[in-house]
């Protein structure tokens, strides 16, 4: 595994530990550039991609907001490659509303330089949970999941 991966796993690893407990939100920011940049991809826009924040204190606010907590939001990573500065990170993101589970696939794709995010580009349905449908088991948005 290269240090840029590892760096990138332990953010997620760190994060997921500031959302689960509600605290160590400092302990994220080393791992990030004084400027880092938050991307969202947009398609609902003239621009494909929407600038959501410029700063390592921004990003870190943002994981804060009641949405992003653990008993809301829960990530798993299904696939984690590097080329070049870019570590692509796909996750299955769960949200859990009112004891209903909504489920998508969301990539983030990291640009690491001297062992710091400096650029987060992330892909994802920005339109909010649908209605959950049931498939098997489980509770799923859309299509079925197979997993």
């Amino acid at each position: 595994m290269s240090d840029d991966v590892a760096l990138v796993l332990a953010w997620i690893e760190a994060s997921q530990r500031a959302r689960n407990s509600r605290q160590d939100f400092e302990a994220l920011r080393p791992f990030l550039a004084d400027d880092v940049q938050v991307k969202l991809a947009s398609p609902w826009t003239d621009s494909p991609w929407r600038i959501a924040y410029t700063s390592a204190d921004q990003m870190v606010e943002r994981l804060t907001a009641p949405i992003n907590q653990g008993s809301t939001l829960t990530t798993e990573n299904t696939n984690v490659v590097q080329v070049g500065k870019d570590v692509l990170v796909e996750q299955l993101s769960t949200i859990t509303l009112a004891d209903d589970d909504h489920v998508s696939m969301v990539c983030h794709i990291f640009t690491v330089e001297d062992g710091r995010i400096t650029q987060l580009r992330t892909y994802r349905n920005d339109h909010g949970p649908r209605p959950a449908e049931k498939v098997g088991d489980r509770r799923r948005c859309g299509r079925a999941y197979e997993g």
